[in-house]
């Protein structure tokens, strides 16, 4: 087996889809930036970020809907993070409460873009 295999430990299906994102770190004078979306899934989202998010950092975030900017209010845990270029981390993100639809939210985006 190949050092850098890896096994899948999600249970629900990512998409891989691009949409804008803000977040706040939980805390005063806490992080907090715009990027955009790797993926979603209705629990998780993947974030590229330019800053190192810690892993465990409660989040406040917000997804702006590609077709008519509607913005939903979430919050999330960091789970995950890892430099991948100078300045470029990726990190996943465990969604607290409420779960999302992800299906409408790509198909959303994708009709955005025709």
């Amino acid at each position: 087996m190949p050092d850098n295999y890896t096994i899948e430990k999600r249970k629900l299906v990512r998409f891989l889809v691009t949409m804008p994102l803000k977040y706040a770190k939980l805390a005063i004078n806490g992080l907090s930036g715009t990027t955009c979306t790797h993926d979603i899934s209705a629990q998780g989202v993947g974030l590229i970020t330019a800053e190192e998010l810690p892993v465990n950092s409660p989040l406040n975030i917000c997804l702006k809907v590609p077709d008519n900017g509607e913005e939903i209010q979430l919050e999330g845990e960091v789970v995950w993070s890892r430099q991948v270029d100078v300045s470029k981390y990726r990190c996943g993100l465990k969604l607290k409460g409420l779960q999302i639809k992800p299906i409408p939210l790509v198909l959303r985006t994708i009709y955005s873009r025709l």
